[in-house]
């Protein structure tokens, strides 16, 4: 045996070891939209950096409708045993707690957390020919004129019509509700003037903000955000609880062994914390949320605490 032959077989028992036990087959990552969204382009990436550390293919899967319950309601009656995964959001997780009587899965118990994976942040765009200049001359104009704004959003009961039923909360000025079949559809009712205002996702809002065919008047962050120059935050005019932002976790379908847990904790915590992600996620305006274990049980009972409220107060149920 020469020397290469022999070194690679003192090496071959070690490199065995250093492979992990779990998983031996391919993973899903089921995405709740469509193709072509951010929420699939963020499940792409997070496939892709899951392939890499978990030497599996981690493949996606979209499985659009309701909102994300589809998706949902089918990841939970999925074997518990960590190879089926769900791009869990808002939606999914504590929204349909509270707009659903009789739902089909149950976001507490069907599922294991794993890990947080990027958060989006929402700005209040306004269409051009609305007579307000900023935020203070909006809520004075709703103010003034009950009825008279009407403000668009992707659907009943998703994020841009929570967030934008929170601000006309904060403003003090009855606004109208019209939703859209998506978000796609609701930003060219804005661009057009059949609706006036909207709070919308950054990446959704930012070529038409930079083009002069929409208005930012805030930005949902604690401070503000090189994206958006000269667009100030809720917080500088004393809206001080509208630091909202559209998240996205991954989570496993069932409560699986602690093993695989583990596993997917560590990959998914190496996958967030991988400056290559966060340079992709700030691409599309996104940033990553490395919350796991307690720290993400805690911040989902603190979102489940905070929205239903919101969801009461705006009248919503979807069955």
């Amino acid at each position: 045996m020469n020397r290469r032959a022999f070194a690679a077989a003192l090496a071959a028992p070690f490199v065995a070891q250093a492979q992990p036990a779990w998983p031996q087959r391919p993973l899903r990552l089921v995405v709740p939209f469509p193709p072509g969204g951010a929420s699939d382009l963020l499940g792409r990436l997070m496939a892709d950096q899951l392939t890499t550390r978990l030497g599996q293919p981690v493949v996606v899967e979209n499985r659009g409708g309701a909102g994300g319950l589809t998706a949902a309601e089918y990841v939970a009656r999925q074997q518990g045993d960590g190879h089926t995964l769900l791009l869990s959001t808002q939606a999914t997780q504590v929204f349909n707690k509270y707009l659903y009587a009789h739902l089909p899965y149950d976001p507490d118990h069907d599922f294991t957390p794993l890990s947080g994976v990027a958060s989006v942040a929402f700005v209040l765009v306004v269409n051009p020919n609305v007579p307000a200049q900023d935020l203070p001359g909006l809520i004075a104009y709703a103010r003034a004129n009950p009825g008279k704004l009407n403000y668009g959003s992707s659907g009943i009961g998703g994020g841009m019509h929570l967030a934008t039923h929170l601000f006309a909360e904060r403003a003090g000025g009855a606004m109208v509700h019209v939703p859209y079949r998506g978000a796609a559809a609701a930003v060219t009712a804005l661009v057009q003037g059949e609706v006036q205002l909207m709070v919308d996702l950054v990446p959704n809002s930012l070529p038409l903000i930079r083009g002069g065919q929409l208005k930012a008047f805030a930005v949902g962050l604690l401070e503000p955000t090189p994206l958006l120059p000269g667009v100030p935050t809720f917080h500088q005019f004393g809206i001080t609880d509208f630091d909202v932002a559209s998240w996205f976790i991954l989570v496993a379908a069932g409560q699986i062994p602690a093993g695989p847990a583990e596993v997917l904790r560590a990959a998914c915590a190496a996958a967030v914390a991988d400056p290559a992600f966060a340079a992709r996620l700030e691409a599309v305006t996104a940033r990553p949320m490395p919350l796991s274990g307690a720290a993400l049980q805690a911040f989902l009972a603190s979102e489940s605490a905070r929205w239903q409220p919101i969801v009461a107060s705006a009248g919503v149920r979807l069955d």
